[in-house]
């Protein structure tokens, strides 16, 4: 288990390796460049490629357990927990880890949310479950993130590839917005996400502004208003925290624009 990079979560936990590219918003997969340069796997992450990319690691199960203070862990950073390579039994193995650590916080997101009203949990308290969702086209997956026993459920329009003004945010705890970062990132404009701040605070959904659109992740990590002021928004579910100033050399975005 490593401490992860990720602002949103402490540490990233992966009894699962490997996916397989399944909208637009994975053509630049970060965990696949990643694998592919460690060689962890050697194929690129298409679907026909799923047999031999997606391995489960049982000896990763009992890491959680290892693990002395309470953390927020996410699951799968470098794989999807309800990929279709994943048998249902070892699924439900890693419910059960999550279920004997109730000292932690699991963050769980999937593009294949089309299993999760089908899924019997557990949903305690401590998982968190997430959709990613990136464009117009992949909404449909916060409706079936609403049929799901999750008590905390959590939407992550990461990266945002263009503006949704009709998001429906209604039984949804947390909205994460991010810009894609790495080689040949898609650029996003603040503008997108200014109607989803104002959705947020008028659903009472917590919110949180990731990163800006950059060549490496965490980078612009503040959003700019319609004014051109830098506020720093990094809500939790169930704990309301106001956005902070933030001095407007961080937002690197016009910069990295030009690497």
């Amino acid at each position: 288990m490593n401490t992860s990079i990720i602002s949103w979560t402490n540490r990233s936990w992966n009894p699962v390796h490997g996916c397989s590219k399944v909208s637009s918003g994975c053509r630049n997969c970060y965990a696949e460049r990643l694998s592919l340069q460690k060689g962890f796997t050697k194929l690129p992450w298409t679907p026909a490629n799923a047999a031999g990319n997606v391995q489960e690691k049982p000896h990763k199960l009992a890491e959680p357990s290892r693990l002395k203070e309470p953390s927020r862990i996410f699951v799968n950073s470098m794989s999807d927990l309800f990929h279709e390579a994943i048998s249902d039994e070892y699924r439900a193995r890693i419910f059960s880890v999550m279920e004997s650590c109730p000292q932690h916080v699991f963050q769980v997101l999937t593009k294949r949310s089309e299993r999760l009203g089908s899924w019997p949990g557990p949903w305690l308290d401590n998982i968190w479950m997430g959709v990613s969702v990136e464009n117009k086209a992949t909404m449909k997956r916060i409706d079936d993130l609403r049929g799901c026993g999750a008590s905390i459920k959590f939407v992550s329009c990461e990266p945002l590839l263009e503006p949704i003004p009709h998001l429906d945010l209604s039984g949804i705890d947390w909205l994460i917005v991010g810009g894609e970062s790495g080689p040949g990132f898609r650029p996003m404009n603040h503008e997108w996400v200014w109607n989803m701040r104002d959705l947020c605070i008028s659903t009472g959904t917590a919110f949180f502004f990731k990163q800006s659109s950059a060549y490496r992740t965490e980078l612009g990590t503040s959003l700019q208003h319609e004014d051109g002021a830098f506020w720093s928004w990094q809500q939790y579910p169930g704990k309301p925290s106001q956005p902070t100033p933030a001095d407007s050399h961080k937002y690197i975005y016009r910069d990295t624009m030009a690497e």
